[in-house]
């Protein structure tokens, strides 16, 4: 669930990727979640749940959080493997 609802923030930030792909708070087990990581999970949830998300607070609060914002650079889970995959153009 919490890789979909970061990839769902990230696609209305019009950053889409694979449903294998991983970064940030995605790459967390779930024993490293921090009470902020779980409060900000649950805001964004809040933000997007209606059929018009409030898309300024999403777009702020993926532009400003490194936990949710695309990098450079992912880990993507393939049938051959894990990679690290090079972005371009973010």
């Amino acid at each position: 669930m919490r890789g979909n609802l970061v990839r769902d923030v990230a696609a209305l930030n019009k950053v889409e990727l694979l449903p294998w792909d991983g970064w940030g708070i995605i790459e967390k087990r779930d024993e490293e979640m921090t009470g902020d990581d779980l409060a900000l999970l649950d805001r964004v949830a809040v933000l997007t749940g209606d059929d018009i998300p409030e898309a300024d607070q999403v777009r702020r609060l993926y532009e400003d959080d490194a936990r949710l914002r695309v990098p450079g650079r992912i880990r993507s889970y393939t049938r051959q493997g894990v990679q690290e995959i090079e972005l371009v153009g973010l």
